[in-house]
Protein backbone atom coordinates (compact mmCIF):
# COMPACT_ATOMS: atom_id res chain seq x y z
CA UNK A 1 0.00 0.00 0.00
CA UNK A 2 1.12 3.57 -0.71
CA UNK A 3 2.46 4.79 2.64
CA UNK A 4 0.60 8.08 2.21
CA UNK A 5 -2.70 6.17 2.46
CA UNK A 6 -1.94 4.30 5.67
CA UNK A 7 -4.49 5.38 8.28
CA UNK A 8 -5.14 8.25 8.88
CA UNK A 9 -3.46 9.42 5.67
CA UNK A 10 -6.29 8.40 3.39
CA UNK A 11 -8.96 10.11 5.48
CA UNK A 12 -6.78 13.23 5.74
CA UNK A 13 -6.53 13.30 1.93
CA UNK A 14 -10.31 13.00 1.60
CA UNK A 15 -10.81 15.88 4.04
CA UNK A 16 -8.28 18.08 2.24
CA UNK A 17 -10.06 17.45 -1.05
CA UNK A 18 -13.45 18.10 0.53
CA UNK A 19 -12.56 21.53 1.92
CA UNK A 20 -10.53 22.66 -1.11
CA UNK A 21 -12.88 21.69 -3.93
CA UNK A 22 -14.09 24.66 -5.99
CA UNK A 23 -16.67 25.01 -8.74
CA UNK A 24 -13.89 25.20 -11.32
CA UNK A 25 -12.83 21.65 -10.41
CA UNK A 26 -16.16 20.17 -11.52
CA UNK A 27 -17.01 18.73 -14.91
CA UNK A 28 -19.72 19.94 -17.26
CA UNK A 29 -21.53 16.67 -16.56
CA UNK A 30 -21.44 17.35 -12.81
CA UNK A 31 -23.14 20.71 -13.40
CA UNK A 32 -25.62 19.39 -15.99
CA UNK A 33 -26.81 16.57 -13.75
CA UNK A 34 -26.92 18.89 -10.75
CA UNK A 35 -29.28 21.29 -12.54
CA UNK A 36 -31.69 18.42 -13.20
CA UNK A 37 -31.43 17.12 -9.66
CA UNK A 38 -32.03 20.53 -8.14
CA UNK A 39 -35.32 20.86 -10.03
CA UNK A 40 -36.16 17.27 -9.21
CA UNK A 41 -35.56 17.79 -5.49
CA UNK A 42 -37.61 21.00 -5.44
CA UNK A 43 -40.48 18.92 -6.78
CA UNK A 44 -39.92 16.21 -4.18
CA UNK A 45 -40.13 18.82 -1.42
CA UNK A 46 -43.51 19.99 -2.71
CA UNK A 47 -44.68 16.41 -3.17
CA UNK A 48 -43.51 15.49 0.32
CA UNK A 49 -45.54 18.35 1.76
CA UNK A 50 -48.71 16.47 0.75
CA UNK A 51 -47.98 13.54 3.10
CA UNK A 52 -50.59 14.11 5.82
CA UNK A 53 -48.94 11.74 8.28
CA UNK A 54 -46.18 14.34 8.76
CA UNK A 55 -48.33 17.38 9.47
CA UNK A 56 -48.26 16.97 13.25
CA UNK A 57 -44.47 17.07 13.33
CA UNK A 58 -44.18 20.35 11.43
CA UNK A 59 -46.91 21.84 13.59
CA UNK A 60 -45.02 20.81 16.73
CA UNK A 61 -41.71 22.27 15.55
CA UNK A 62 -43.47 25.52 14.69
CA UNK A 63 -45.06 25.58 18.14
CA UNK A 64 -41.63 25.13 19.72
CA UNK A 65 -40.42 28.00 17.51
CA UNK A 66 -37.01 29.54 18.11
CA UNK A 67 -34.66 31.79 16.20
CA UNK A 68 -35.89 32.24 12.62
CA UNK A 69 -32.74 31.25 10.74
CA UNK A 70 -33.99 29.32 7.69
CA UNK A 71 -37.16 28.56 5.76
CA UNK A 72 -39.25 25.50 6.22
CA UNK A 73 -39.99 24.84 2.58
CA UNK A 74 -43.56 24.38 1.32
CA UNK A 75 -44.91 25.94 4.51
CA UNK A 76 -45.90 29.46 3.51
CA UNK A 77 -42.57 31.09 4.34
CA UNK A 78 -42.34 30.00 7.97
CA UNK A 79 -38.83 29.97 9.50
CA UNK A 80 -37.16 27.97 12.28
CA UNK A 81 -33.69 27.46 13.80
CA UNK A 82 -31.32 26.08 11.20
CA UNK A 83 -31.15 22.44 12.43
CA UNK A 84 -34.94 22.19 12.79
CA UNK A 85 -35.68 23.69 9.38
CA UNK A 86 -33.14 21.29 7.84
CA UNK A 87 -34.75 18.35 9.58
CA UNK A 88 -38.23 19.12 8.24
CA UNK A 89 -36.98 19.94 4.74
CA UNK A 90 -35.05 16.69 4.38
CA UNK A 91 -37.97 14.73 5.79
CA UNK A 92 -40.30 16.23 3.17
CA UNK A 93 -37.83 15.56 0.38
CA UNK A 94 -37.66 11.85 1.23
CA UNK A 95 -41.29 11.26 2.24
CA UNK A 96 -42.45 9.85 -1.11
CA UNK A 97 -39.11 8.10 -1.77
CA UNK A 98 -39.01 9.94 -5.09
CA UNK A 99 -35.58 11.59 -5.13
CA UNK A 100 -32.36 10.93 -7.01
CA UNK A 101 -30.06 8.05 -6.11
CA UNK A 102 -27.42 5.64 -7.45
CA UNK A 103 -23.70 6.39 -7.54
CA UNK A 104 -21.74 5.00 -10.49
CA UNK A 105 -18.07 4.68 -9.57
CA UNK A 106 -15.43 2.73 -11.50
CA UNK A 107 -18.17 0.80 -13.29
CA UNK A 108 -20.12 -0.09 -10.14
CA UNK A 109 -23.72 1.08 -9.76
CA UNK A 110 -24.41 1.57 -6.05
CA UNK A 111 -27.89 2.28 -4.62
CA UNK A 112 -27.85 5.24 -2.25
CA UNK A 113 -30.10 7.85 -0.63
CA UNK A 114 -27.55 10.60 0.02
CA UNK A 115 -29.14 13.25 -2.20
CA UNK A 116 -32.50 13.18 -0.44
CA UNK A 117 -30.74 14.52 2.66
CA UNK A 118 -27.90 16.48 1.11
CA UNK A 119 -29.81 18.60 -1.40
CA UNK A 120 -32.58 19.79 0.95
CA UNK A 121 -29.95 20.39 3.66
CA UNK A 122 -27.83 22.34 1.18
CA UNK A 123 -30.89 24.42 0.23
CA UNK A 124 -31.63 25.08 3.91
CA UNK A 125 -28.05 26.16 4.58
CA UNK A 126 -28.12 28.31 1.44
CA UNK A 127 -31.28 29.99 2.66
CA UNK A 128 -29.36 30.99 5.81
CA UNK A 129 -25.88 31.76 4.41
CA UNK A 130 -26.72 33.06 0.90
CA UNK A 131 -23.96 31.47 -1.23
CA UNK A 132 -23.64 31.96 -4.98
CA UNK A 133 -25.00 29.28 -7.26
CA UNK A 134 -21.46 28.12 -8.02
CA UNK A 135 -20.61 27.76 -4.33
CA UNK A 136 -23.89 25.95 -3.79
CA UNK A 137 -23.10 23.40 -6.51
CA UNK A 138 -19.53 22.86 -5.29
CA UNK A 139 -20.70 22.33 -1.71
CA UNK A 140 -23.07 19.59 -2.81
CA UNK A 141 -20.80 17.83 -5.29
CA UNK A 142 -17.75 17.79 -2.99
CA UNK A 143 -19.83 16.29 -0.17
CA UNK A 144 -21.42 13.66 -2.39
CA UNK A 145 -18.04 12.71 -3.79
CA UNK A 146 -16.77 12.03 -0.27
CA UNK A 147 -19.75 9.80 0.56
CA UNK A 148 -19.59 7.99 -2.77
CA UNK A 149 -15.91 7.18 -2.44
CA UNK A 150 -16.35 5.91 1.11
CA UNK A 151 -19.23 3.72 -0.06
CA UNK A 152 -17.28 2.35 -3.02
CA UNK A 153 -14.44 1.27 -0.73
CA UNK A 154 -16.65 -1.49 0.68
CA UNK A 155 -17.43 -4.81 -0.95
CA UNK A 156 -20.79 -5.04 0.85
CA UNK A 157 -22.48 -1.66 0.61
CA UNK A 158 -25.75 -2.12 2.46
CA UNK A 159 -26.49 -0.70 4.99
CA UNK A 160 -23.36 1.48 4.73
CA UNK A 161 -25.16 3.64 2.14
CA UNK A 162 -27.51 4.71 4.94
CA UNK A 163 -24.74 5.02 7.51
CA UNK A 164 -22.89 7.52 5.29
CA UNK A 165 -25.80 9.94 4.92
CA UNK A 166 -24.82 11.68 8.17
CA UNK A 167 -21.25 12.01 6.88
CA UNK A 168 -22.44 13.70 3.70
CA UNK A 169 -24.59 16.03 5.81
CA UNK A 170 -21.67 16.96 8.07
CA UNK A 171 -19.49 17.52 5.02
CA UNK A 172 -21.81 20.04 3.38
CA UNK A 173 -22.49 21.81 6.69
CA UNK A 174 -18.75 21.95 7.37
CA UNK A 175 -18.13 23.69 4.08
CA UNK A 176 -20.67 26.38 4.97
CA UNK A 177 -19.07 26.76 8.40
CA UNK A 178 -15.66 27.28 6.80
CA UNK A 179 -14.00 24.33 8.56
CA UNK A 180 -10.41 23.50 7.66
CA UNK A 181 -9.38 19.90 6.91
CA UNK A 182 -8.59 19.06 10.55
CA UNK A 183 -11.85 20.51 11.79
CA UNK A 184 -13.71 18.73 9.00
CA UNK A 185 -12.29 15.40 10.15
CA UNK A 186 -13.57 16.17 13.65
CA UNK A 187 -17.04 16.94 12.25
CA UNK A 188 -16.95 13.69 10.29
CA UNK A 189 -15.95 11.83 13.45
CA UNK A 190 -19.20 12.83 15.13
CA UNK A 191 -21.09 12.02 11.93
CA UNK A 192 -19.57 8.55 11.88
CA UNK A 193 -20.24 7.81 15.55
CA UNK A 194 -23.81 9.09 15.38
CA UNK A 195 -24.67 7.30 12.13
CA UNK A 196 -27.74 5.08 12.08
CA UNK A 197 -29.67 3.26 9.38
CA UNK A 198 -33.45 2.76 9.18
CA UNK A 199 -32.98 -0.99 9.69
CA UNK A 200 -36.36 -2.73 9.47
CA UNK A 201 -38.33 0.40 8.55
CA UNK A 202 -38.86 -0.86 5.01
CA UNK A 203 -40.07 -4.28 6.07
CA UNK A 204 -42.35 -2.75 8.68
CA UNK A 205 -43.52 0.26 6.62
CA UNK A 206 -42.44 2.63 9.39
CA UNK A 207 -41.92 6.37 9.00
CA UNK A 208 -38.42 5.82 10.38
CA UNK A 209 -37.27 5.32 6.80
CA UNK A 210 -37.63 9.04 6.03
CA UNK A 211 -37.28 10.35 9.58
CA UNK A 212 -33.74 9.00 9.20
CA UNK A 213 -33.02 11.52 6.45
CA UNK A 214 -34.37 14.40 8.52
CA UNK A 215 -32.39 13.44 11.61
CA UNK A 216 -29.26 12.97 9.49
CA UNK A 217 -29.60 16.54 8.17
CA UNK A 218 -30.10 17.90 11.69
CA UNK A 219 -27.15 15.89 13.00
CA UNK A 220 -24.89 17.04 10.16
CA UNK A 221 -25.31 20.66 11.24
CA UNK A 222 -24.60 19.79 14.85
CA UNK A 223 -21.44 17.89 13.83
CA UNK A 224 -20.13 21.07 12.16
CA UNK A 225 -21.02 23.02 15.31
CA UNK A 226 -19.05 20.58 17.50
CA UNK A 227 -15.98 20.92 15.29
CA UNK A 228 -16.19 24.70 15.10
CA UNK A 229 -16.58 24.78 18.88
CA UNK A 230 -13.24 23.04 19.28
CA UNK A 231 -14.23 19.48 20.11
CA UNK A 232 -11.61 16.94 19.10
CA UNK A 233 -12.50 14.08 16.80
CA UNK A 234 -11.00 10.67 16.01
CA UNK A 235 -7.62 10.11 14.44
CA UNK A 236 -9.49 8.24 11.70
CA UNK A 237 -13.29 7.93 11.88
CA UNK A 238 -13.56 5.65 8.81
CA UNK A 239 -10.51 3.39 8.50
CA UNK A 240 -8.96 3.38 11.98
CA UNK A 241 -9.39 0.80 14.71
CA UNK A 242 -13.12 0.01 15.17
CA UNK A 243 -13.98 2.92 12.84
CA UNK A 244 -17.19 3.10 10.80
CA UNK A 245 -15.97 1.42 7.61
CA UNK A 246 -13.22 -0.76 9.01
CA UNK A 247 -15.94 -2.45 11.08
CA UNK A 248 -17.70 -3.26 7.81
CA UNK A 249 -14.55 -4.58 6.12
CA UNK A 250 -14.01 -8.33 5.91
CA UNK A 251 -10.33 -8.26 6.93
CA UNK A 252 -8.48 -5.67 8.94
CA UNK A 253 -8.85 -1.91 8.83
CA UNK A 254 -8.95 -1.48 5.08
CA UNK A 255 -11.92 -2.39 2.87
CA UNK A 256 -11.35 -4.23 -0.37
CA UNK A 257 -11.45 -1.15 -2.61
CA UNK A 258 -9.65 1.20 -0.23
CA UNK A 259 -6.79 2.25 -2.49
CA UNK A 260 -9.03 2.60 -5.54
CA UNK A 261 -10.99 5.48 -4.02
CA UNK A 262 -7.91 7.72 -4.22
CA UNK A 263 -6.96 6.99 -7.84
CA UNK A 264 -8.76 10.01 -9.29
CA UNK A 265 -9.32 12.10 -6.14
CA UNK A 266 -9.68 15.77 -7.00
CA UNK A 267 -9.84 14.98 -10.73
CA UNK A 268 -13.22 13.23 -10.99
CA UNK A 269 -16.24 14.03 -8.81
CA UNK A 270 -18.90 11.38 -8.26
CA UNK A 271 -22.52 12.22 -7.55
CA UNK A 272 -25.83 10.42 -7.63
CA UNK A 273 -26.91 10.22 -11.23
CA UNK A 274 -30.29 8.44 -11.47
CA UNK A 275 -33.64 10.20 -11.20
CA UNK A 276 -36.72 8.23 -10.23
CA UNK A 277 -39.72 8.09 -12.54
CA UNK A 278 -42.25 7.04 -9.89
CA UNK A 279 -42.61 7.34 -6.11
CA UNK A 280 -41.39 4.40 -4.05
CA UNK A 281 -38.49 2.02 -4.19
CA UNK A 282 -36.58 2.05 -7.46
CA UNK A 283 -37.13 -1.73 -8.10
CA UNK A 284 -40.82 -0.91 -8.65
CA UNK A 285 -39.99 1.30 -11.66
CA UNK A 286 -40.13 -1.59 -14.11
CA UNK A 287 -43.43 -2.78 -12.63
CA UNK A 288 -44.99 0.65 -13.15
CA UNK A 289 -43.74 0.83 -16.74
CA UNK A 290 -45.11 -2.65 -17.50
CA UNK A 291 -48.42 -1.64 -15.92
CA UNK A 292 -48.47 1.51 -18.05
CA UNK A 293 -48.15 -0.63 -21.17
CA UNK A 294 -51.09 -2.75 -19.99
CA UNK A 295 -53.10 0.39 -19.27
CA UNK A 296 -52.64 1.46 -22.88
CA UNK A 297 -53.55 -2.03 -24.16
CA UNK A 298 -56.82 -1.92 -22.22
CA UNK A 299 -57.49 1.59 -23.46
CA UNK A 300 -56.87 0.55 -27.08
CA UNK A 301 -59.07 -2.54 -26.79
CA UNK A 302 -61.99 -1.15 -24.79
CA UNK A 303 -61.82 2.61 -25.34
CA UNK A 304 -61.50 3.26 -21.60
CA UNK A 305 -60.04 1.66 -18.50
CA UNK A 306 -62.88 0.59 -16.22
CA UNK A 307 -61.40 -1.09 -13.12
CA UNK A 308 -64.69 -2.88 -12.50
CA UNK A 309 -64.03 -4.84 -15.71
CA UNK A 310 -60.63 -6.03 -14.45
CA UNK A 311 -60.90 -9.29 -12.54
CA UNK A 312 -57.34 -9.50 -11.23
CA UNK A 313 -53.78 -8.27 -11.74
CA UNK A 314 -50.79 -10.61 -11.55
CA UNK A 315 -47.11 -9.72 -11.27
CA UNK A 316 -44.23 -11.96 -12.36
CA UNK A 317 -40.51 -11.36 -11.94
CA UNK A 318 -37.20 -12.99 -12.66
CA UNK A 319 -35.56 -14.54 -9.61
CA UNK A 320 -32.38 -12.64 -10.52
CA UNK A 321 -34.00 -9.41 -9.30
CA UNK A 322 -33.84 -8.17 -5.71
CA UNK A 323 -37.31 -8.42 -4.19
CA UNK A 324 -37.22 -8.27 -0.38
CA UNK A 325 -39.92 -6.14 1.19
CA UNK A 326 -41.36 -5.16 -2.22
CA UNK A 327 -42.83 -8.65 -2.41
CA UNK A 328 -44.94 -8.26 0.71
CA UNK A 329 -48.70 -8.19 0.10
CA UNK A 330 -50.49 -4.85 0.09
CA UNK A 331 -52.42 -5.05 3.36
CA UNK A 332 -52.11 -1.75 5.24
CA UNK A 333 -53.95 0.46 2.73
CA UNK A 334 -51.62 3.35 3.51
CA UNK A 335 -48.97 5.58 2.01
CA UNK A 336 -45.85 3.69 3.07
CA UNK A 337 -47.23 0.29 2.13
CA UNK A 338 -48.03 1.71 -1.31
CA UNK A 339 -44.47 3.01 -1.78
CA UNK A 340 -42.91 -0.43 -1.30
CA UNK A 341 -45.31 -3.01 -2.73
CA UNK A 342 -45.10 -4.51 -6.21
CA UNK A 343 -48.78 -5.35 -5.86
CA UNK A 344 -49.77 -1.70 -5.50
CA UNK A 345 -47.49 -0.50 -8.29
CA UNK A 346 -48.95 -3.06 -10.69
CA UNK A 347 -52.56 -2.25 -9.78
CA UNK A 348 -52.13 1.53 -9.83
CA UNK A 349 -50.28 1.63 -13.15
CA UNK A 350 -52.78 -0.72 -14.82
CA UNK A 351 -55.68 1.43 -13.62
CA UNK A 352 -54.19 4.89 -14.16
CA UNK A 353 -51.13 4.40 -16.33
CA UNK A 354 -48.95 5.78 -13.54
CA UNK A 355 -48.00 5.59 -9.89
CA UNK A 356 -48.16 9.24 -8.83
CA UNK A 357 -47.70 11.30 -5.69
CA UNK A 358 -51.47 11.67 -5.52
CA UNK A 359 -52.29 7.96 -5.83
CA UNK A 360 -49.89 6.86 -3.08
CA UNK A 361 -51.33 9.10 -0.35
CA UNK A 362 -53.30 7.31 2.37
CA UNK A 363 -56.40 9.46 1.97
CA UNK A 364 -56.54 8.78 -1.78
CA UNK A 365 -55.98 5.06 -1.29
CA UNK A 366 -58.76 4.76 1.28
CA UNK A 367 -61.18 6.51 -1.08
CA UNK A 368 -60.35 4.27 -4.08
CA UNK A 369 -62.15 0.97 -3.50
CA UNK A 370 -61.28 -0.54 -6.88
CA UNK A 371 -57.60 0.26 -6.52
CA UNK A 372 -57.58 -1.29 -3.05
CA UNK A 373 -59.37 -4.37 -4.39
CA UNK A 374 -56.93 -4.89 -7.24
CA UNK A 375 -53.87 -4.19 -5.07
CA UNK A 376 -54.97 -6.49 -2.25
CA UNK A 377 -56.00 -9.31 -4.58
CA UNK A 378 -52.96 -9.00 -6.85
CA UNK A 379 -50.65 -12.02 -6.92
CA UNK A 380 -46.92 -12.37 -7.37
CA UNK A 381 -44.90 -15.26 -8.75
CA UNK A 382 -41.60 -15.94 -10.46
CA UNK A 383 -40.93 -16.80 -14.09
CA UNK A 384 -37.88 -17.38 -16.24
CA UNK A 385 -37.74 -14.94 -19.18
CA UNK A 386 -36.14 -16.06 -22.43
CA UNK A 387 -32.36 -15.87 -22.27
CA UNK A 388 -32.40 -15.24 -18.54
CA UNK A 389 -32.94 -11.51 -18.96
CA UNK A 390 -33.88 -9.51 -15.83
CA UNK A 391 -37.51 -8.82 -16.74
CA UNK A 392 -40.85 -8.29 -15.05
CA UNK A 393 -44.30 -9.02 -16.41
CA UNK A 394 -47.72 -7.68 -15.43
CA UNK A 395 -50.85 -9.59 -16.45
CA UNK A 396 -54.43 -8.34 -16.36
CA UNK A 397 -57.31 -10.84 -16.33
CA UNK A 398 -60.44 -9.15 -17.64
CA UNK A 399 -63.89 -10.23 -16.52
CA UNK A 400 -64.84 -10.99 -20.14
CA UNK A 401 -62.20 -13.74 -20.20
CA UNK A 402 -59.52 -11.75 -22.03
CA UNK A 403 -55.96 -11.90 -20.69
CA UNK A 404 -53.47 -9.13 -21.48
CA UNK A 405 -49.83 -8.99 -20.50
CA UNK A 406 -46.79 -6.69 -20.81
CA UNK A 407 -43.10 -7.11 -20.02
CA UNK A 408 -40.45 -4.56 -19.08
CA UNK A 409 -36.72 -4.65 -18.39
CA UNK A 410 -35.85 -4.33 -14.73
CA UNK A 411 -32.90 -2.14 -15.72
CA UNK A 412 -35.15 0.60 -17.12
CA UNK A 413 -34.70 2.15 -13.68
CA UNK A 414 -31.22 3.30 -14.78
CA UNK A 415 -32.40 5.15 -17.90
CA UNK A 416 -31.76 8.87 -17.49
CA UNK A 417 -34.95 10.91 -18.12
CA UNK A 418 -35.20 13.77 -20.60
CA UNK A 419 -35.49 17.35 -19.40
CA UNK A 420 -39.16 17.32 -20.41
CA UNK A 421 -39.80 14.27 -18.23
CA UNK A 422 -38.04 15.91 -15.28
CA UNK A 423 -40.11 19.07 -15.70
CA UNK A 424 -43.33 17.04 -15.95
CA UNK A 425 -42.40 15.20 -12.74
CA UNK A 426 -41.75 18.52 -11.01
CA UNK A 427 -45.05 20.01 -12.19
CA UNK A 428 -47.02 16.95 -11.08
CA UNK A 429 -45.72 17.39 -7.53
CA UNK A 430 -45.97 21.19 -7.58
CA UNK A 431 -49.61 20.90 -8.65
CA UNK A 432 -50.28 18.21 -6.05
CA UNK A 433 -49.09 20.68 -3.40
CA UNK A 434 -51.36 23.28 -5.02
CA UNK A 435 -50.68 26.27 -2.76
CA UNK A 436 -48.49 28.43 -5.01
CA UNK A 437 -49.15 30.23 -8.30
CA UNK A 438 -47.92 28.85 -11.62
CA UNK A 439 -45.47 31.75 -11.85
CA UNK A 440 -43.53 30.19 -8.95
CA UNK A 441 -43.12 26.95 -10.85
CA UNK A 442 -41.98 28.75 -13.98
CA UNK A 443 -39.36 30.70 -12.04
CA UNK A 444 -38.09 27.59 -10.19
CA UNK A 445 -37.68 25.75 -13.50
CA UNK A 446 -35.90 28.73 -15.07
CA UNK A 447 -33.48 29.27 -12.16
CA UNK A 448 -32.69 25.57 -11.75
CA UNK A 449 -31.67 25.54 -15.41
CA UNK A 450 -29.01 28.20 -14.79
CA UNK A 451 -28.23 27.74 -11.11
CA UNK A 452 -24.52 28.39 -11.65
CA UNK A 453 -25.39 31.98 -12.66
CA UNK A 454 -27.30 32.85 -9.47
CA UNK A 455 -25.55 35.43 -7.30
CA UNK A 456 -27.37 34.57 -4.06
CA UNK A 457 -29.19 31.24 -3.71
CA UNK A 458 -31.85 32.89 -1.61
CA UNK A 459 -33.30 34.03 -4.93
CA UNK A 460 -34.11 30.33 -5.43
CA UNK A 461 -34.98 29.27 -1.87
CA UNK A 462 -37.51 32.07 -1.41
CA UNK A 463 -39.59 30.38 -4.12
CA UNK A 464 -39.86 27.20 -2.05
Amino acid sequence: MDERLISPGGTDALCENLVNTAYEDLSEENVRIFRDRLLDMAGCIFGGATVKENDFLEERYLQWGGKEEARVFASGGKRLPLPNAAMLNALKARSNDYGSMLFKIHGAAMPSHVGETLLPLNLTLADHFGPSGRQFIANNVASEDLAGRLLFSLKVRMPADMLLITSAAAAVAGRYYGLDAAQMKSALSYAATNATDPAGAYYNYSEELYLHNGVSAQTGIMCAEYARGGWRGFTDPYFGRSALLSKNAEDGEYPENYEAIFSDLGKVYYTECAIKKFPGGIPMTSVAFAGRKLHQMILDRYGSVDPEKIACVHFFASRRIFHGYYSNPFVLRNHLNALFAYHFAAASSVMYGVVSVKTVQTEAIMADKELVRLAEEATMDFYEPAGGAPLVKVVAEMKDGTTLEAEESFMIMEDYPSRDVIIAKFMDQFNAYGKLPASHAEKIIELAGRVEEIGDMREFTELL
